[in-house]
């Protein structure tokens, strides 16, 4: 028994005797299992319950382990598979290696051996998710250091539905982060260690669509020589994010619609349906109700996936959020092009920031910081860094006479917002990015001191 076999297991063998033993060991060492008498019944058990470690006998009257191995290694990539036989050759094992299996145990073993190889995967798998978590603390939450309201109120929404598995709508101008958000919200779920799977509707053919999403059946059509997993079955016991749903071909949305309500796909050429455990986030730049009232948008597919809907805002309306939004792409833009002296971001720079009205959103702040990067050569960003038509005024806000806030009526309230949130001088400096000196001078300038 061992304190580290927190696995769900899933053991495949023809012998209902082997599988029953291996059940009760299994289940000693603290390990969740299921047992499967066929590569096709333990194929079919996967698509329901994804499994940490799949033990499979090598000789099966259906076909071999080494079959399944090659299968599940393709469509569970994250599965960690064994072999066990009582033919032990080395012919064998190269062979079991070669298909993707993580390890290979001739028959017969002892609990003892058992129980070793429980530690060794739970240890990879173990590995493998500390790993993740790492990446995830490393990747920008889409939320860090913003400080506008609507983000705030954003944030507050997801924490809430993020445990859940309801079906989300994000809604929005292109460029508002819409794919970061759905990422933030899948790290912040109890799926966060399993799949994210993204699909941009308007990037895959529309004749390519169903087969790519749903998956096919070998001999589905020319050239389909053997089963095809798709992104639904890729994303299983995770997240499927669907990216511009509005532009769905209608019997896509047909599809879609069959899923969100029973949880079961269909492959092209396939006779039977697959159920799957995957949550779906969708997005789309377009008005669905209105593509509902012309008739280009299933009105039912729109309710099941308007379960949830999160509205985010164009930058233009949250402008607090662009200085911490233009120091994190920075940071990112460094990532890519490395500098001796890393750059920084100059008083004048961020008050251009803050004038542009950004129709690009934070897609085209990306792409002016990535810009700065690569020509300021590691010293200050200055305007001559940035794109002409922005240091020209283009899209910048208008003037207070025109019924809207100056730059420095905005200025001064990012600032006053900040200094309200109780940070010391040093640390709203920081927040900022500007001296501490530059803010005393500020705060002189606003009455404030």
């Amino acid at each position: 028994m061992t304190p580290h076999a927190d696995l769900d297991v899933l053991i495949v063998d023809d012998d209902e005797a082997i599988v029953r033993t291996l059940l009760i060991g299994l289940k000693g060492m603290g390990c969740r299992t299921r047992g499967a008498h066929s590569p096709s019944a333990a194929l079919e058990t996967l698509r329901r319950h994804p499994a940490d470690l799949v033990l499979t006998d090598m000789r099966m009257e259906e076909r071999t382990g080494v079959d399944l191995i090659r299968e599940v290694s393709m469509l569970y990539p994250h599965t960690v598979c064994v072999i066990m036989t009582a033919f032990a050759s080395y012919e064998n094992a190269v062979a079991a290696i070669k298909a993707g299996a993580f390890d290979y145990m001739p028959k017969p073993f002892g609990m003892d051996q058992l129980q070793h190889l429980v530690r060794k995967v739970s240890t990879l798998i173990g590995l493998r998710r500390e790993n993740a978590r790492l990446r995830d603390e490393a990747a920008p939450d889409w939320f860090s250091g913003l400080t506008s309201p609507a983000s705030r109120a954003l944030e507050g929404l997801i924490d809430r539905i993020a445990p859940t598995d309801a079906t989300m709508l994000f809604t929005g101008e292109t460029g508002t982060g819409k794919t970061e958000l759905a990422r933030t919200l899948h790290r912040r779920s109890h799926r966060a260690a399993r799949p994210f799977v993204e699909v941009t509707c308007t990037t895959i053919a529309e004749t390519l669509f169903e087969s790519e999403v749903f998956g096919h059946a070998r001999g589905a059509f020319t050239g389909a020589v053997k089963d095809h997993a798709g992104k639904f079955e890729q994303a299983n016991g995770g997240t499927l994010f669907l990216d511009e749903v509005g532009d769905l071909a209608p019997a896509m949305q047909s599809k879609l619609l069959r899923f969100l309500d029973d949880r079961v796909i269909e492959r092209v050429g396939g006779s039977a349906g697959i159920e799957l455990d995957v949550r779906v986030i969708a997005a789309t730049n377009r008005d669905l109700t209105q593509m509902v009232a012309e008739g280009t948008f299933r009105e039912d597919l729109y309710y099941r996936l308007n379960t949830f809907e999160c509205h985010i805002p164009p930058l233009r309306e949250r402008r607090e959020d662009i200085p911490p939004l233009a120091t994190r792409l920075l940071h990112r833009a460094l990532v890519r092009y490395p500098s001796e002296h890393p750059p920084v971001i100059t008083e004048e720079v961020l008050h251009l920031l803050m004038s542009h009205d950004w129709p690009g959103n934070v897609r085209e702040l990306r792409n002016v910081m990535e810009r700065a990067t690569l020509l300021c050569a590691g010293g200050p960003i200055t305007p001559s860094h940035l794109p002409p038509a922005l240091v020209a005024g283009e899209g910048a806000v208008a003037t207070v006479k025109d019924g809207i806030p100056s730059l420095r009526e905005v200025e001064e309230a990012h600032i006053r917002k900040v200094l309200g949130m109780g940070f010391s001088m040093e640390r709203a400096a920081d927040v900022l990015g500007i001296t501490t000196v530059t803010l005393w001078r500020k705060r002189k300038e606003m009455g404030t001191t």
